[in-house]
């Protein structure tokens, strides 16, 4: 087992991918708990083992083999200097980054109460109904997420409005943090590589994240 972060004097954060798996499910495990605790200050850290080991209640030895999974899923990345989300208001970043997510530049940040908290791309009148569908479908898709694992044989959480020939028009992607649930909708072909994803959720996960210490 080698570890490529650990005892190297890096700064920790997720990958666009890692981002994303930290709050695409309700459910808690110990790498999505790394991958939060790595978002939650100002500034990214240089965690120790010990550090790690206490965010996720775990045995040293337990916390390597954490950070081992989330190193061979491509979920973390280090940096040799401090990296910090965007600073702000969260409505012009969220707008920025759902503007990113999509090739279309059309997306928007809704909350679990159906309320667009922001949108790009979109007219009003669209955004509304997207952002009230967004509701309807991360309550089901949190009601319903074990057993569309199992049906589909991955924990993708995914969802989409399709044309007659099964093509996504709009997709959605509910995001948990904490006891809070958010939707991103995105218009088009989605880029949820881009970094955007990181400073979107890292922005979400540093204002609505609940501790563990």
């Amino acid at each position: 087992m080698t570890l490529e972060f650990i005892g190297r004097n890096l700064y920790l954060q997720p990958t666009p991918a890692g981002a994303y798996a930290a709050v695409a499910g309700p459910e808690a495990n110990p790498e999505r708990t790394l991958l939060q605790a790595l978002m939650r200050g100002d500034t990214s850290v240089r965690p120790s083992v010990t550090d790690i080991a206490w965010w996720c209640s775990q045995s040293e030895q337990d916390a390597l083999a954490t950070v081992y999974r989330a190193q061979e899923k491509g979920w973390i990345e280090g940096f040799t200097s401090p990296q910090s989300p965007p600073a702000g208001q969260l409505e012009p970043i969220a707008t920025r980054a759902v503007e990113a997510l999509s090739t279309t530049g059309q997306g928007l940040l809704a909350d679990s109460q159906g309320f667009c908290m922001a949108s790009t791309g979109f007219d009003a009148t669209a955004a509304e109904f997207l952002a009230a569908v967004s509701a309807d479908i991360a309550s089901m898709h949190e009601r319903h997420s074990a057993y569309l694992a199992d049906a589909s044989g991955s924990s993708t959480s995914a969802w989409a409005l399709v044309d007659m020939a099964g093509n996504s028009k709009v997709g959605f992607w509910p995001l948990f943090v904490g006891e809070n649930r958010f939707v991103i909708a995105l218009g088009g072909l989605p880029a949820l590589q881009h970094p955007a994803m990181v400073e979107l959720v890292w922005s979400l996960v540093n204002r609505y994240g609940q501790s563990e210490d």
